[in-house]
């Protein structure tokens, strides 16, 4: 195949690199003014979101967060390659975290450095060859026409047969997306008696899940990985069976060892961080949404919903957390990180100041502090129809809020788009991982309303007991989980005309007593009487806290 009338950008940050590729191609007849290249990841990106490039060879470990896996993902996520198109890693790096991480990848070939120069163009010629004569093909998976694809594939399997090996992966693949499971089993089954090949029985794996059939879908995987144990593909499946299984601390480890392998894939970082969210170890799950989106930042995969959902992920830290000076630097470190985002949102783009995800976790963090009018005030300026069809995490976080804010309606409509949302994900094992986080939050949430009602009961007993400062305490630290439960709000102001609390500051004691006068008098319940007493007790309350 000539390569001459092909467009070419090499992507590398070694300009030696750069420059031994380039002679190679204009050796192979390629015009020098057909090649560009750039040794800057967000560069490559703009070119190719405003050019088209026939290939594309791209250096794996480029000096910069973005990362050529992060660069294929973004020409997938966006397409930026016509389906015709070829991409192409070049490494020097031969280690299994690399190869395992092409596995995963799966870019059209790879190339180990150094390599000769007939080598080089002859697997540019391959894959280019292989890509022209099967476009139509791969155009109709582009565009998700699965069905078409697989009548496609079945007359180019007659009409190319050297291809037939990659053409029958692709079909495999076509039947688990419309969910054929039974024909993918069928399929699979009769796959793995032709060729000593693992993706045959991975996809065997994978259609056994679809069906149901998941200790045999176990079984699959565990063979699998005795013969080969970094293969990722065949340890995610193995996971997400697990999870399937409600065995979800197994099918962490399995996932903290593919982490440990390969530690470029972002789109992992997320799972863990779901994963642990789901077990209540939000300081990890913090710690995972961080990477995550480090990893991501100046990608179409970052999401102002994810960067929040971190600083989310501490202040629910600081609830589980024993020890008072570590859940006050839990907060502080969430209300700085909130406070830090708003700051660069307004400076980069007026519109964020206002993005629904910036506004929930800033209502989370008022109502975390006691501060409900402030929350209440907040939460007011958010849309739920201005949350992204496709932004989970907000949609997560505007149902925790709800959730937190006693507005029982508004939350079963946001965790009715957040489950909508993670349905749409193509990813398998991040849709299992966000299924899980929302019942995990379901959970969570009884939980809370549990464990709130059970501090308001010692608290009033205390009361009866005419053990103030116990009471007070209990009284407190319950405000902090249901802070609208009405019989709360007066006992802490009652509490408070009594004693002084201990342990808080006085602007945050007084802000609570506030938002308890302000709750009590808004709750339809109380009388007219109970509420002027509320008044007098707020009064006292203020009077002794100052």
């Amino acid at each position: 195949m000539l390569l001459c009338h092909h467009a070419f950008l090499i992507i590398d940050d070694s300009n030696t690199s750069i420059s031994l590729m380039r002679s190679m191609l204009t050796n192979a007849g390629v015009s020098n003014s057909h090649i560009q290249t750039t040794t800057d990841s967000l560069k490559a990106l703009r070119l190719l979101r405003t050019n088209q490039y026939d290939v594309v060879l791209c250096d794996y470990n480029m000096q910069h967060h973005i990362d050529g896996g992060l660069i294929f993902d973004e020409i997938k996520h966006n397409h930026l390659l016509s389906p015709g198109s070829v991409f192409i890693c070049v490494t020097g790096d031969n280690s299994q975290q690399v190869v395992t991480h092409f596995l995963e990848l799966e870019p059209d070939d790879y190339l180990i450095k150094p390599f000769r120069f007939s080598d080089f163009i002859s697997r540019i010629e391959y894959v280019l060859e292989r890509k022209t004569a099967l476009k139509v093909l791969l155009t109709a998976i582009d565009e998700k026409q699965y069905e078409q694809a697989l009548h496609l594939a079945s007359a180019l399997a007659q009409d190319v047969p050297k291809y037939k090996g990659y053409i029958t992966r692709l079909q495999g693949d076509c039947l688990l997306r419309l969910q054929r499971h039974q024909e993918a089993e069928a399929f699979y089954l009769q796959a793995c008696a032709e060729t000593q090949h693992i993706w045959p029985m991975i996809g065997f794996g994978n259609a056994l899940q679809g069906l149901g059939k998941l200790k045999q879908a176990e079984e699959i995987f565990h063979e699998i990985l005795a013969k080969h144990p970094h293969h990722p593909k065949a340890r995610q499946g193995l996971a997400n069976c697990l999870i399937r299984q409600d065995e979800l601390p197994q099918a962490l480890q399995h996932f903290l060892m593919l982490h440990k392998i390969n530690p470029a894939n972002p789109i992992r970082e997320l799972i863990i961080a779901n994963l642990y969210a789901r077990q209540q170890d939000h300081n990890k799950a913090a710690t995972g949404y961080q990477r995550f989106t480090r990893k991501v930042t100046d990608t179409s995969q970052y999401s102002y919903g994810v960067e929040v959902n971190a600083s989310i992920s501490l202040l629910l830290a600081s609830i589980y957390s024993r020890d008072a000076k570590h859940a006050t630097k839990l907060i502080d470190e969430a209300r700085n990180a909130l406070v830090q985002l708003n700051q660069k949102a307004a400076k980069e783009d007026k519109q964020l100041e206002n993005h629904p995800s910036l506004l929930v976790g800033l209502a989370i963090l008022a109502c975390m502090r006691g501060e409900i009018q402030n929350c209440y005030s907040i939460a007011s300026q958010i849309d739920m129809d201005s949350v992204a069809a496709d932004d989970f995490y907000t949609a997560l976080n505007l149902a925790r809020m709800y959730g937190f804010c006693g507005m029982p309606d508004m939350y079963e409509a946001a965790m009715v788009k957040a489950r909508k949302i993670c349905g749409q994900t193509e990813d398998e094992g991040l849709m299992l991982s966000q299924i899980e986080l929302l019942n995990g939050f379901q959970d969570e949430i009884y939980q809370r309303l549990k464990l709130g009602g059970a501090l308001v009961k010692k608290a009033q007993s205390y009361r009866q007991q005419n053990l103030a400062n116990k009471a007070l305490k209990h009284a407190y630290r319950a405000f902090f989980i249901v802070p609208f439960h009405h019989e709360l709000c007066f006992l802490i102001l009652e509490l408070t005309a009594l004693a002084t609390p201990a342990g808080l500051q006085h602007d945050e004691v007084n802000e609570i007593l506030k938002s308890c006068y302000w709750l009590y008098c808004h709750d339809k319940r109380p009388t007219e009487q109970q509420k002027r007493r509320a008044l007098d007790l707020y009064r006292l309350a203020t009077m002794r806290v100052a």
